[in-house]
């Protein structure tokens, strides 16, 4: 049934009945004291957060703080940064020696600069400004500032689209799916990661899963309800990965934990620091052997 006092209505399948899981807020940045529901649509089986705000006015739940765009140093970058960006080509590498690369939602374009480093022809596109900016200036590298659906890209002008932990964030994921199996070349590459919905860890945390991230993430999907969007979407999956040295941990920690710097004490983050971390990244290890970590990545090719 509907959540009480909302209209439900599947973002994926059009459909108006829903089951109501659990009740959930914004814990990690803190953006609004407003109450939002997780509800699993009764005939696609994704779940949403509902109420779904509208598109324009999502950014109010998006911080300063949320984009990474400020004091770095080389040395910070690649001591903290890169290691997880070489992850992402390293991945990307194994289907695709070379091509153009379209990062949707590429914040301040770390991907795209460590792509084009290793190279690859990338280029992002990315909704906030100042994250755009900071990567112009800081990175070098072609960054768009908009949305997908609006941008100007020709048809059939990438060999590879990539997104990192965005399709959770898009109010139209169905329609986000069409429009880049028809910028791709036929044959081209997709890569989606996501938080995963069936992992360990959110069916433990719940309302205080660290990955819902409520009510920026509109979606939360599952390694088989994702699989089934991108095969009716024209897509065959080629391989599933669960292994994120960068994210997994995080989920734990971040449930248990402020990870945001502006909700923690001095001791909380040095005692997160020496004993959270270690104690985190055992349990992802562990979760993520069983392929229920708490998070995902689908590669998938365009059907011919």
């Amino acid at each position: 049934m509907n959540p009480p006092g909302t209209l439900f209505e599947c973002g994926i399948c059009g459909g108006t009945a829903g089951e109501l899981l659990f009740p959930a807020r914004d814990f990690n940045f803190q953006t609004t004291d407003e109450s939002f529901s997780v509800v699993r649509c009764s005939a696609c089986g994704t779940a949403q957060t509902a109420p779904r705000p509208p598109e324009q006015t999502l950014g109010r739940y998006y911080p300063p703080s949320y984009y990474p765009t400020g004091g770095y140093t080389r040395a910070y970058y690649r001591r903290k940064i890169q290691p997880s960006q070489r992850e992402k080509v390293d991945i990307l590498r194994r289907f695709r020696s070379s091509g153009t690369i379209l990062d949707v939602g590429c914040g301040a374009g770390f991907f795209v600069r460590e792509a084009t480093e290793r190279g690859f022809s990338a280029q992002g596109i990315e909704l906030s400004r100042e994250a755009i900016e900071f990567g112009r200036r800081e990175g070098g590298v072609r960054l768009t500032e908009g949305d997908l659906l609006h941008a100007n890209f020709p048809d059939r002008s990438f060999d590879i689209v990539t997104l990192w932990h965005v399709l959770e964030h898009l109010s139209r994921p169905v329609e986000t799916l069409k429009r880049i199996r028809a910028l791709l070349k036929p044959g081209g590459l997709l890569i989606i990661a996501v938080p995963n919905f069936d992992s360990l860890q959110a069916r433990v945390f719940r309302g205080r899963w660290y990955h819902l991230e409520v009510p920026r993430h509109l979606y939360h999907f599952t390694p088989h309800g994702l699989r089934s969007l991108l095969d009716a979407g024209g897509f065959d999956v080629r391989e599933e990965l669960h292994r994120s040295p960068e994210h997994n941990w995080a989920g734990i920690l971040g449930s248990l934990v402020p990870l945001v710097a502006a909700n923690g004490s001095f001791g909380g983050r040095l005692g997160r620091l020496l004993v959270g971390r270690p104690l985190s990244r055992a349990a992802a290890a562990m979760e993520t052997a069983i392929h229920r970590g708490g998070t995902f990545t689908l590669i998938a090719e365009s059907k011919l």
